[in-house]
């Protein structure tokens, strides 16, 4: 057996690796400003001399956060470099510097992150959530439904609720009378009983949106994400004020400085964290902590993860009981699995592995299926 202090200081990254990682979706999936038919996304393995593997995965949404799977491919070459030869325990270091090296590319910033905290999770013998100090509890999340006709989007709405799912994400956005038909129809079709939520995703003004909102309150909706612009500050604080549902940032919450921003100005009552936006794990749990600090409640999301990722942001969602809302349903849209062990879901509840680590990892076979990325 290693003298642990001697195991902790030799532990060295020897390499990291990297692999294009798609996944081919169900149907198309739109919102206001783009759509999907595939997820690109790209897989991180950070390899180090113990024998303990890290796993990592970034699900870019281009209109978003302005990277893609190249993109990403090319940062991802950048990073590897500065970590070869350095100690993976110490995150608050790696994660600062390559926040530094790269201030932005925060989606794949947070695959090499998410791969960090799984070989420091695996190193201590410890589940993810354990490792961040969290607590197992009960997880519902919601069943997103994208942009599609009305009619198409009710017969989504009812298979959401035959799937025993009670809550559901409908996306809008963009034409006024198109989005009130579709919501109005979602909602007689699935009955009172269903929690509905909505996202425009920076689809309307100020004024569409507070009008909107205000005539969409009738049909009680939970709450509404991002309804306009993400730089556009002020019209959001407008909204928020002016609207009957409640308004949740998204888009225009990257980073911690922008959560102390909007509490400060006092814009939105709640926030929705995701590790593509932060730049991973360590840069969410900043954000989570000035959110209980200024009491916002949060929800924790996602753009088109696996089961991988969405794993680590489930094993992240039992740090903190500031989190009450859950949009970790990426996977369920996927045509394939790639992925073993990791959440499982059952009317919407989602259970958690105990194994060290994330607990969920590529399978080696659907690897096959792309060469590493040099």
């Amino acid at each position: 057996m290693k003298d642990s202090k001697e195991y902790f200081s030799n532990f060295k990254i020897t390499d990291t690796k990297i692999f294009r990682f798609d996944i081919p979706l169900k149907d198309v999936f739109q919102i206001a400003t783009m759509s999907i038919s595939n997820a690109e996304n790209v897989l991180i393995q950070i390899q180090t001399n113990e024998g303990i593997d890290g796993w990592g995965e970034a699900a870019s949404f281009h209109a978003l956060v302005g990277e893609t799977q190249l993109i990403n491919f090319a940062a991802a070459k950048e990073l590897k470099q500065l970590l070869v030869g350095r100690n993976p325990l110490e995150i608050s270091s790696l994660v600062k510097e390559m926040d530094h090296f790269l201030p932005h590319n925060t989606t794949i910033k947070s695959a090499f992150d998410m791969a960090l905290c799984d070989i420091a999770a695996k190193a201590a013998g410890l589940p993810l959530y354990l490792y961040l100090g969290g607590k197992k509890r009960e997880i519902e999340t919601d069943l997103t439904i994208g942009l599609y006709e009305p009619e198409k989007m009710v017969e989504k709405a009812l298979a959401t609720k035959a799937m025993g799912f009670r809550m559901i994400k409908v996306k809008l956005g963009l034409d006024f009378d198109d989005d009130l038909k579709r919501l109005s129809s979602i909602r007689k079709a699935v009955g009172d009983d269903v929690i509905l939520r909505i996202d425009a995703n920076q689809g309307w003004d100020r004024v569409t949106a507070v009008n909107s909102l205000n005539i969409f309150a009738d049909l009680n909706i939970e709450f509404c994400e991002q309804p306009c612009r993400a730089y556009d500050l002020l019209g959001l604080k407008y909204i928020s004020h002016h609207s009957k549902i409640p308004v949740m940032a998204d888009e225009s919450l990257f980073s911690f400085y922008d959560a102390i921003n909007l509490i400060r100005d006092d814009v939105v009552p709640y926030f929705n964290i995701k590790f593509s936006k932060s730049g991973g794990i360590y840069n969410a749990l900043k954000i989570a902590h000035i959110a209980e600090a200024g009491s916002r409640p949060c929800m924790i999301g996602c753009m088109s993860e696996t089961k991988l990722g969405i794993t680590a942001a489930t094993h992240f969602a039992m740090c903190s009981d500031i989190f009450r809302f859950f949009d970790l349903d990426s996977f369920i849209d996927h045509r394939e699995d790639p992925v073993i062990g990791g959440v499982g879901v059952k009317n919407g509840i989602l259970s958690l592995p105990d194994e060290p680590g994330i607990g969920a990892y590529p399978d080696p076979d659907y690897l096959k299926n792309f060469e590493e990325v040099k």
